[in-house]
């Protein structure tokens, strides 16, 4: 089918570069952690024994939180990369996420060899400006809610021989003809899909284990040996509480912030 627009990343719309990128910031947030704690190992030598356990507890948390936050960003830029969005002379509106059409085998050596051939594909899909058999045709649009740094976009969708089912694509900011992207995606949300968006029962769960993280931590705390207010034995069980309630409420804080 005859493509009239295609929207990709700037930086895979000519040579792609995806695999140095990927590859060589994994690379480069690995040695980062190992210079951190390596240098913060051998700076905590010079301190006493007690400064040495807070040296490295900060490092450990430290670390660990640097590593989160670049592997976020890392992430966001690999997502704009792959993805790739269609629009036909036919108006249909199609998406691809060029990581799902390579072949990820396991381990490192896998994992090399899948970012290689999505940068492969993503030139192919540059060269030839066509819509790869594995697109997904967008019919409807369930919702479309904007954060600072992307687009979350619920959407209904179909491909060739499988039935329609939801599915979440995220489109991070910094697309040439952007606007024209949003629009196209607006035109295929209807006034339904708004008030289904609008009604969603997120919010009153994540106040319910918000709450509930707040009593259980109450509880865990005045029935600690050293507060000894409340029965002692009463303490790990409200500590496995407090985790279930955490893990619930980030669940449900990540699938609000996707809009599903």
């Amino acid at each position: 089918m005859t493509v009239k627009k295609i929207w990709m990343s700037a930086d895979t719309a000519g040579k792609s570069r995806y695999g140095l990128r990927v590859l060589g910031s994994v690379l480069g947030i690995a040695a980062l952690m190992l210079a951190i704690t390596g240098g913060g190992a051998v700076l905590a030598l010079n301190f006493a024994e007690d400064s040495r356990k807070l040296i490295s507890v900060i490092l450990c948390f430290g670390a660990t939180a640097l590593a989160v936050i670049l592997a976020v960003k890392l992430g966001r830029r690999s997502v704009q990369d792959a993805t790739v969005f269609f629009l036909t002379e036919d108006d249909r509106l199609y998406a691809v996420d060029a990581r799902n059409m390579a072949n990820y085998g396991c381990g490192i050596p896998g994992y090399v060899s899948g970012v290689i051939e999505t940068q492969k594909i993503l030139e192919e899909l540059a060269c030839k400006l066509r819509v790869p058999s594995g697109a997904d045709e967008i019919i409807k649009v369930e919702s479309l809610k904007e954060t600072p740094r992307y687009y979350t976009i619920r959407c209904r969708v179909r491909r060739p021989g499988r039935r329609s089912f939801l599915h979440n694509y995220f489109l991070v900011k910094g697309y040439e003809d952007e606007e024209q992207l949003i629009r196209e995606l607006e035109r295929r949300k209807n006034w339904r899909s708004s008030l289904e968006a609008s009604d969603s029962r997120y919010p009153l769960c994540i106040l319910l284990s918000a709450a509930a993280f707040v009593l259980l931590t109450v509880l865990c705390l005045l029935s600690h040996p050293a507060f000894g207010i409340l029965p002692q034995k009463i303490y790990f069980p409200c500590l496995g509480a407090d985790f279930v309630a955490v893990v619930c409420m980030v669940c449900f804080l990540i699938a609000f912030r996707r809009g599903e």
